[in-house]
């Protein structure tokens, strides 16, 4: 029996740009967008009320791909992001930040990657840039000794790669940042029981992440699909690269810190007070299985550097 090909249908992705303020490069990223060798999308900007200024730069997006949700007050990434998902009708959700470019390639090879292994989340590698686009690194998490990419070779497609799955504990951070990743949307439905999603105003990633990996798995994969842009409005803004060391501020250090606690006590209090309707959904077994991982979830080689500190302080006393 030979299948009619009008009955099987390419999925759909649904990319979400989430804007706040950055007019300068959000042209940029829309284009790139617009360009993927991969047709079957739409984009989703959802302004999260930027001045008047910079919402009028949006009105020169003209597609038939491109819907503009606008706020009516700022939300902050995690809040704009849920809004956009009630307007997606995609299986595969991204979340791109505004100032990011996507290489051509970059739905195609993650779509390859979804459809290939059963994960929730797949994130790939990224090419750092500066404010002028000048390629400044790449990135790709959680591999050595692989070979990476020459610029002129960014453009060229291709579906060869390396996949890993993430086996990090629930709540550490093991994947290059939001606009690297495809979403199954199946699974960010857990994310309607989260609470206090106001306080996500940066660092949406790591929540949404952090979830997806929980429920349904993770994994990183070598291909450099996207470029990451660097400069003074970033969240992490005072980062300083020197080398193959990173030293972040102080101010982001404390950040870090802070998100880390209240993700694992907010998941814990969601779980508890959640418990009928996660049961209901994803039944008594997986619903004790991700309560414990949250719970019980232990980075050793962040023990380790613990009791280094605290051993140096004794040896200072």
């Amino acid at each position: 029996m030979i299948i009619d090909s009008n009955l099987v249908k390419e999925p759909k992705i649904s990319l979400i740009v989430t804007y706040y303020n950055l007019g300068k490069y959000i042209q940029d990223c829309i284009l790139s967008i617009l360009n993927q060798t991969y047709q079957n999308f739409e984009i989703i900007i959802v302004n999260d009320c930027s001045n008047e200024e910079n919402s009028n730069i949006l009105q020169n997006i003209y597609s038939e791909k491109v819907k503009i949700v606008n706020l009516d007050k700022n939300k902050g990434q995690l809040l704009s992001f849920l809004e956009g998902v009630k307007y997606a009708s995609g299986e595969f959700i991204c979340m791109i930040d505004a100032d990011d470019i996507l290489l051509p390639n970059y739905l195609k090879t993650l779509l390859y990657a979804h459809l290939n292994h059963n994960f929730a989340l797949i994130s790939c590698g990224c090419g750092e840039i500066n404010h002028k686009n000048e390629v400044t690194s790449y990135r790709v998490n959680d591999f050595k000794d692989i070979n990476y990419q020459e610029i002129e070779n960014l453009f060229k497609e291709s579906n060869a790669f390396e996949i890993r799955r993430v086996k990090e504990p629930f709540g550490l951070w093991s994947w290059n940042p939001s606009s690297s990743a495809m979403f199954r949307k199946s699974a960010l439905d857990i994310l309607e029981f989260f609470p206090d999603k106001s306080y996500w105003k940066t660092g949406a990633d790591k929540v949404i992440f952090s979830f997806l990996h929980l429920v349904g798995g993770s994994a990183n994969i070598t291909s450099i699909n996207y470029l990451y842009r660097h400069h003074s409005e970033n969240n992490s803004q005072t980062t300083l690269t020197t080398g193959n060391k990173k030293f972040l501020s102080e101010g982001y250090v404390k950040k870090l810190i802070a998100w880390n606690k209240k993700l694992r006590l907010d998941t814990i209090k969601m779980f508890i007070k959640n418990r009928e309707e996660l049961i209901e959904r994803y039944n008594k077994i997986n619903y004790l299985k991700m309560f414990y991982t949250v719970v019980f979830c232990v980075n050793l080689k962040v023990c380790a550097k613990i009791i280094k500190t605290f051993a140096h302080k004794l040896i200072q006393l």
